[in-house]
């Protein structure tokens, strides 16, 4: 059992190790920029948790994912207003 065990986390690792090597860098000059709202969307945010809630970093603060849904709902409630 302690051979499947030890064998299984070799496995998960190598491939773990393997999915980070292959992911392509961006394009020389082009870079992730931050979003140019002060809104936090899931996109540019740090996972930090991903339990039930997930928890996310943006810009410094740190939201559960219920506090982003309301925020992009309420945006979506405003530009809705305006239109």
């Amino acid at each position: 059992m302690k051979l499947f065990k030890s064998l299984a986390r070799l496995i998960f690792f190598a491939t773990a190790i393997y999915g980070c090597a292959t992911q392509a860098a961006p394009p020389p000059g082009q870079s992730p920029q931050a979003a140019a709202t002060p809104i936090p969307y899931v996109q540019n945010c740090a996972v930090l948790n991903t339990g039930t809630p997930s928890r996310f970093a943006c810009n410094g603060k740190v939201y559960t994912s219920f506090q982003l849904a309301k925020i992009r709902e309420e945006e979506a409630k405003k530009l809705a207003a305006n239109q």
